[in-house]
């Protein structure tokens, strides 16, 4: 998710853990639930890479349960709001839910490293999802310029907001698992919003994509050829890639370019996510270190006479 909503839903899980309602607490705990995007700092060979590896160790459930204790003792010598314990029941909970939020969109997220670098892509939720972080904002936002909780007739908005925003989520899985329709499908909400969903199947011969509102009432389908046979052109990087999308990705020759493309994001005849992995040199394939593809393709790509 965006970085203004897990900043968010960390401070309210602070707020509620704390028996003090600061802004101080607020601050702490939502810049303590950034703390596992901080991976996109780091350095990697090239875009395919990169992208296959962010949302990986940082945000292992392990590795910030480890981490958890040790954030808290710093806090808790430096800021003596609240006790040990609380410190760390904060920081657990602010840390920890920031990649199950993050496994709930399409992306994927290693939350099982080290034992197990599977990525975990749920896909019921928009990276930015306004209905989820609205009631969120508003809690923290009304602390923040009335230096206290919002109560409405007796009770924390804090706590209605959190409830809410949670039981949205449930309410999406719900809606996404009654639009699957089979095991090589996904389906996924179209920015901004859980009304309409984006419906995309792999079959042994060609992709499928339509759109389907939460009534089921479908648009026109549209459909590419599944060309996953062009993998033996470049196996490691296109292997490390089908693991990564769980297989939902595909292979295009454009212009004397083998370009993969991450079927989960935009559409299957647009993806947001594609990158050139090898070209066609002097009558033969040669491997290039991978880089991001900013070109618009048309659908059905160009292919010429290459030898596979």
């Amino acid at each position: 998710m965006d970085s203004v909503t897990q900043f968010s839903l960390g401070a309210v899980i602070g707020l509620a853990v704390s028996p003090k309602k600061t802004i101080k607490i607020a601050l702490i705990s939502g810049l303590v639930a950034t703390i596992p995007d901080l991976d996109i700092f780091l350095s990697h060979p090239d875009d395919l890479t990169s992208t296959i590896r962010h949302r990986g160790f940082s945000h292992s459930l392990f590795y910030l349960s480890v981490i958890s204790p040790l954030i808290a003792l710093f806090l808790y010598k430096f800021f003596s709001l609240i006790s040990y314990f609380r410190w760390w029941l904060l920081v657990f909970l602010a840390l920890t839910t920031h990649p199950i939020l993050d496994s709930l969109t399409i992306y994927g997220t290693s939350l099982f490293l080290p034992f197990s670098d599977h990525k975990v892509m749920i896909g019921s939720i928009f990276v930015i999802d306004p209905i989820y972080t609205l009631p969120l904002i508003v809690s923290v936002g009304y602390l923040f310029i009335k230096k206290k909780m919002l109560q409405i007739k007796g009770i924390s908005f804090n706590t209605i907001a959190l409830v809410f925003s949670q039981a949205y989520l449930l309410l999406t899985l719900l809606i996404q698992q009654a639009l699957i329709p089979s095991e090589k499908s996904f389906a996924t909400p179209t920015p901004f919003n859980s009304l309409l969903w984006r419906v995309v199947t792999v079959n042994d011969d060609y992709i499928e994509q339509y759109f389907v509102n939460i009534l089921g009432e479908k648009g026109k389908k549209i459909q590419v050829e599944n060309r996953h046979y062009l993998k033996s052109i470049n196996t490691n990087e296109v292997d490390k890639y089908a693991n990564f999308s769980s297989d939902f990705y595909n292979l295009k020759i454009v212009n004397d370019q083998l370009v993969l493309q991450d079927l989960r994001m935009g559409s299957i005849e647009n993806p947001a996510f594609s990158f050139i992995i090898a070209k066609f040199i002097e009558g033969e394939w040669n491997l290039i270190t991978p880089y991001r593809n900013k070109i618009h393709f048309d659908l059905q790509g160009m292919y010429g006479n290459k030898k596979l």
